[in-house]
């Protein structure tokens, strides 16, 4: 049972890195995209990023992630762990709907 509560623990750390980490590896996957491009590409590239709407699907794991994490709020978890957490949740989050791409080039 202790084993099964300390991975319960780390699950929302690790879906939450999950979700940011993915969401990451699809804006550099536009960026790359977008510097492959010609110049009459690259100004609608808006029409071509819609191949990159799979990265929508990564919500579901922060959903499952929050979910845990209401858990992990109601038993007495370590409050750094939890915080720590959270702003990787909310990190995870902001990235898929902010396409950091844009800054990079």
């Amino acid at each position: 049972m202790d084993g099964n509560k300390y991975l319960r623990k780390y699950e929302v750390f690790l879906l939450s890195l999950t979700t940011l980490f993915l969401s990451v590896k699809i804006n550099f996957d536009i960026l790359n995209d977008y510097l492959s491009t010609d110049g009459k590409s690259q100004a609608l590239y808006g029409f071509i990023e819609l191949k990159y709407l799979y990265k929508y699907y990564f919500l579901i794991i922060s959903l499952f992630s929050l979910l845990f994490m209401v858990f992990a709020f109601k038993t007495k978890e370590l409050k750094a762990f939890k915080y720590s957490a959270v702003f990787i949740l909310i990190l995870g989050i902001s990235s898929v709907f902010i396409g950091f791409w844009n800054w990079f080039v």
